[in-house]
């Protein structure tokens, strides 16, 4: 679960370099690669049934995935309504 928090970390950093550059709509393709990219690790460490860098790598991948959807989806949420308070409410 190292790997996950790693993965989180270092998701969110290039998260917010990616928004920047290339916008947030643009994120949610970057977004669908990862998802697609850790679908098949998870699916290649499943089929291997055994614990070994596949699963140490599905937990990275999974971390950045999770990352990249949560600071989209409250970049997102932080401009779409007038308050500061209400997009987290509605999260």
């Amino acid at each position: 679960m190292i790997f996950l928090g790693v993965g989180e970390c270092l998701g969110s950093i290039g998260s917010g370099f990616v928004i920047d550059y290339i916008g947030s709509k643009n994120t949610l393709v970057l977004n669908a690669v990862m998802i697609a990219i850790n679908g098949l690790v998870l699916a290649a460490s499943t089929n291997s049934l055994k614990y070994n860098y596949l699963s140490f790598l599905m937990c990275f991948l999974w971390g950045i995935q999770d990352s990249i959807s949560m600071s989209n989806t409250m970049q997102i949420l932080g401009f779409e309504f007038e308050t500061e308070s209400e997009p987290f409410g509605v999260f």
